[in-house]
């Protein structure tokens, strides 16, 4: 066990090392920030992926934008998100812009889901700015508990 480099002294697996540093990677690759030189988006909204037992839920961070703005795509049991958010300054603006900090353009994210989905199931919404991906486990990736008898 490594020493936890984020608290003082409190032990921490290599595993959970790797956790932190996977979060702390993926938030700087897709937290919002500029990533275009690396991987051709001006930003990625920031989501979350949970597994439960019958299902998978994405949750992403979409402000400003409509469901029409964004399109889903299932393949191989990963998730693409697409869309474009579009900037609410028009290039003909006659003003100056002082500061800018929030991004605007394409974006283009796949997760890979961590189990088997029924493709026909899948259902996505769109409320204030937040957008729900429900993806249903197919029967058999939800595993059966069995029973275990007594042999004497």
């Amino acid at each position: 066990m490594a020493l936890n480099p984020f608290g003082k002294d409190i032990p921490m697996s290599l595993g959970d090392l790797q956790t932190e540093m996977n979060r702390v990677f993926d938030r700087f690759w897709h937290g919002g920030l500029s990533t275009g030189p690396f991987d051709g988006n001006a930003w990625a909204p920031a989501f979350d992926v949970l597994e439960e037992d019958d299902r998978v839920v994405l949750v992403a961070e979409v402000p400003g934008m409509e469901a029409s703005d964004i399109e889903l795509n299932f393949h191989d049991n990963r998730l693409t998100l697409k869309g474009h958010r579009a900037s609410p300054w028009p290039e003909e603006a006659t003003g100056k812009l002082i500061r800018r900090e929030r991004r605007y353009g394409a974006f283009s994210r796949t997760v890979e889901l961590p189990a088997e989905i029924d493709p026909d199931k899948i259902a996505a919404t769109v409320r204030n700015g937040v957008m729900t991906v429900t993806l249903p486990k197919v029967e058999q990736a939800r595993g059966k508990p069995i029973k275990v008898d007594v042999v004497e």
